[in-house]
């Protein structure tokens, strides 16, 4: 298989590297001027070194209409001295008094007229960073990375500024040398490109032509010249923290007993630091990092047999780690570093990362984590410990000891490497390795027999490592490419073994291999197609420190694409894709876990409202995952779904989108019901450039076929139909005072529940026979299965920078289930919050001081 892949991806290569052209910013080089003069950044333009500097005005139409001329006057002035580079953009407006100047919080992507400026310091076509301000003076950055790909993860210390002027208005940025990385040089050449936007129009202008239907960003850009004898700054930033926190909660650990409830205050210290190892080499570390002001996760209804992947939130693991990103972004198949495995059950002690370029062409990141923390199995909550406590496996963390958690903190090293070289002008290969590293001691054969709560912490440890080579070849202008991924694991530490979902056996230092890889026509106008495959043996396990969702598959599958995203005859944009694949086992068995197709369009109307329809169907197989940790194929009925959604201009005060989808399972053996669907709305109100309110309505119906409820012995097993509802109400309120102070409200209602059917019983025998849905017995059992949740989920966040890179947070939070249904009595079949006043609550207040210092 592996030679297959290399050998396919060879041939794919040699295929479409004669399709490269150059990006149209080859030949186009802007200076940039020295400054004479103190800049103050004011958008105001009112210093006479503005005036010597070179002007620019070719600014061109990104779309609609690709190439045009803009349909209003952009001028572009770039200045430099030993600490900053300043970018003046000039936005003449023949309307001034329709330039949308909505407010937000730092980093929020507002729908406004804003500037983006784009820098490769490197000059690698491959990664720029991104300053943008919005005409309210509202500020966000990220980073281009992979040529194509955006991450808004990356954060930098800058300043801008947007002033009004009686035709226009003007966005000015000062953007500090500390936070850029760039080679000695006498003159420094970085890739370079401005974009605007004007929201009423829909319309984006950029210095250089870069239209929708390229696949490339970065190695599009233009250059900016002229910077000389500037050197790199070394800088050391350090941010300091002191968190303060109350928190009531339940004095009992049993849902049944929300009162009384214990006030917990504690206390936090913590330090981020900062500094440039080389002009090319940034070292980031944090001890003792607090990310009490992130939202959290949102309550979500998962009966499926797979994990669900979140995004991450934490600053620390989302700064500069677009190394660390597998190839085609975040979320692919087999993920080796997926940064939410560290730190959300055990605290983080301490971490730091290591970025940057060692030579011409050749990036390398290493990340290394150590999580520990106190804990205690056995508590006395009639009783509680009230004393304040100071433990080492948490120096710089001070709270009573009734507050210490009752599940194990099993302390861990994470360890993730990566290395990326450059291939042509907008290709790489790379590696990364990963290493969750248990630091504790073996797991006894005699320890492994215990049941699961008595058991020491070495058998509760989950190590592995891992290692793959990953490449992402394209053209010069990102049209045709191949990429992929080869990966191996190795599992280490915990229990001696441990069994999956289906049925494979994992022991220590049990290997396994996969990978994947994608082909295709990625970008221009017209039809696209790609293939793709992805392999994974029964005994790959990335998710030490990785996220992979499925193992033991082989999937195939092939898309067929039509694209005008600028513009056909009056519409705007215009999408059309057919999509299908099948799946099998890669165990020797060779058993067909099912076959897809989906086809979708959507267009963008004259008026910038979009909407669009998706079907396709699941055409059975089997599913050998759902009678847990047996591998006994369970057939899977067929279903077919059609889906309509749409959104309306965001330009608007009131702008509103969704979708609505139904679903039907073809009859084949048992179930709740043949029908389901989704549906899901909102609307976003923005009566003020400083206040916005957005509201979201989700309602799932899922008819599933038959449940796993029980193994009942000699290759038996109990089984149910399951007819699930889930409602999820969410509201966001954002008023900002001014850019750098602002209140956010999130707020969220979740409710489910979940109604078991007939029982029925499958058999199968010593060989793992499969179990068709026609074969099932109904048998009688009392329904002690069924469920009913209510979750509530509040977060008011104050964030305040008080001064430049420095900031005070005010957090208040409260997260609530509903009361346990009384023994005896049947959950409601409803979605109405039942039992949710009742139940126990927890409820937070956080004040976070940092305050930023560099140097």
């Amino acid at each position: 298989m592996l030679r297959a892949w290399v050998l396919t991806a060879g041939v794919l290569w040699a295929g479409v590297a004669s399709a490269a052209v150059e990006g149209p910013g080859k030949t186009q080089f802007l200076r940039a001027a020295r400054a004479t003069g103190e800049v103050k950044v004011d958008g105001k333009l009112d210093e006479d070194t503005w005036a010597k500097a070179p002007v620019f005005d070719g600014f061109v139409q990104r779309f609609p209409d690709a190439g045009k001329a803009p349909s209003e006057r952009t001028e572009l002035r770039v200045l430099y001295d030993d600490r900053n580079v300043y970018v003046a953009v000039t936005c003449h407006d023949s309307e001034p008094a329709l330039i949308n100047r909505n407010l937000g919080r730092r980093d929020s992507d507002l729908y406004s007229d804003r500037v983006r400026v784009l820098l490769d310091t490197t000059h690698d076509h491959r990664t720029a960073y991104v300053f943008t301000v919005n005409a309210g003076g509202v500020q966000s950055d990220g980073l281009h990375y992979d040529d194509r790909l955006y991450s808004t993860d990356w954060d930098g210390v800058w300043d801008a500024a947007a002033g009004g002027t009686e035709g226009g208005w003007v966005a000015e940025f000062a953007i500090p040398l500390s936070v850029l990385r760039f080679p000695e040089a006498p003159v420094q050449t970085w890739g370079f490109s401005v974009q605007r936007e004007i929201a009423r129009k829909n319309e984006e202008l950029e210095t250089v032509l870069n239209p929708r239907t390229s696949n490339a960003v970065v190695s599009r850009l233009g250059h900016l010249t002229g910077l000389e004898e500037l050197r790199p700054k070394r800088a050391v930033e350090l941010v300091p923290y002191l968190a303060a926190r109350t928190v009531a909660r339940p004095q009992f650990s049993d849902a049944a007993r929300p009162w009384p409830r214990l006030v917990d205050p504690s206390l936090d210290v913590g330090l981020d630091f900062k500094t440039a190892l080389t002009s090319n080499l940034a070292l980031t570390a944090t001890l003792n990092p607090d990310f009490g002001q992130v939202e959290a996760d949102q309550l979500i209804l998962n009966l499926s047999t797979f994990e669900a992947f979140f995004p991450e939130k934490r600053p620390f693991f989302t700064q500069g780690m677009e190394l660390f990103n597998p190839v085609g972004g975040q979320g692919g198949p087999q993920t080796l570093f997926y940064s939410r495995r560290v730190g959300l059950q055990t605290p983080i002690l301490g971490a730091a990362k290591l970025t940057g370029t060692v030579t011409e062409g050749v990036e390398v990141g290493v990340l290394d984590a150590v999580v520990t923390g106190p804990w205690q199995r056995e508590v006395d909550e009639e009783q509680p410990d009230r004393d304040v406590g100071l433990y080492l496996t948490r120096p710089l963390h001070v709270g009573p000891n009734n507050a210490l958690p009752t599940d194990p903190m099993v302390p861990m090293n994470y360890l993730a490497a990566v290395v990326r070289g450059k291939v042509g002008s907008s290709s790489r290969v790379g590696g990364v390795v990963t290493m969750a590293t248990p630091l504790t001691g073996a797991c006894s054969d005699e320890d492994a027999a215990l049941d699961e709560d008595p058991r020491p912490v070495p058998c509760l440890a989950r190590g592995g490592n891992a290692a793959a080579a990953d490449f992402d070849l394209q053209t010069a202008d990102g049209q045709y490419g191949v990429m992929g991924q080869f990966a191996g694991s190795q599992v280490v530490g915990g229990l001696p073994e441990r069994t999956l979902r289906d049925g494979t056996l994992l022991r220590r230092g049990t290997m396994g291999y996969g990978g994947y890889v994608r082909a295709g026509k990625f970008g221009g106008e017209g039809f696209r197609w790609d293939v793709g495959d992805e392999f994974s043996s029964p005994t790959l396990d990335l998710n030490a420190s990785g996220f992979q969702r499925n193992q033991n598959v082989h999937s195939p599958r092939l898309g067929l694409r039509y694209q005008r995203p600028d513009g056909f005859g009056p519409l705007k944009a215009l999408f059309a894709n057919l999509n299908g694949g099948m799946e099998w086992t890669t165990d020797g068995r060779g058993i067909n876990r099912g076959s897809w197709i989906n086809f979708n369009g959507s267009v963008q109307l004259p008026s910038f409202d979009s909407i669009g329809f998706e079907t396709g169907a699941n055409l059975g197989g089997w599913d050998v995952r759902e009678l847990n940790r047996t591998g006994v194929p369970l057939e899977n009925a067929h279903w077919a779904f059609v889906a309509l959604f749409g959104d309306t201009n965001p330009n608007r005060v009131v702008s509103a989108g969704g979708f609505l989808a139904g679903s039907h399972r073809f009859r084949e053996g048992p179930e709740s019901t043949p029908w389901g669907g989704q549906v899901n709305l909102y609307t976003t109100v923005r009566p003020h450039p400083a206040l916005e309110t957005r509201l979201e309505v989700f309602l799932d119906r899922t008819s599933n076929g038959p449940r796993f409820i029980e193994d009942l012995g000699d290759n038996r097993f109990l089984l149910s139909p399951l007819l699930s509802d889930s409602m999820s109400l969410t509201l966001r309120q954002q008023w900002v005072v001014t850019p750098r102070l602002t209140l956010q409200g999130y707020a969220q209602l979740f409710t489910a529940y979940g109604a078991y059917g007939t029982y029925y019983e499958g058999t199968s025998d010593a060989s793992r026979a499969p179990i068709r849905l026609e074969s099932l017995v109904p048998v009688e059992r009392e329904n002690t299965d069924d469920f009913h949740d209510v979750g509530l989920n509040l977060n008011l966040v104050l964030r305040w920078e008080y001064r430049l890179g420095s900031t005070l947070y005010v957090v208040y939070s409260h997260g609530q289930q509903r009361f346990p249904v009384a023994e005896g009595t049947h959950p409601p079949h409803s979605l109405i919050p039942h039992g949710l006043l009742a139940g126990a609550a927890n409820d937070a207040l956080m004040v976070k001081w940092a305050w930023y210092w560099g140097a």
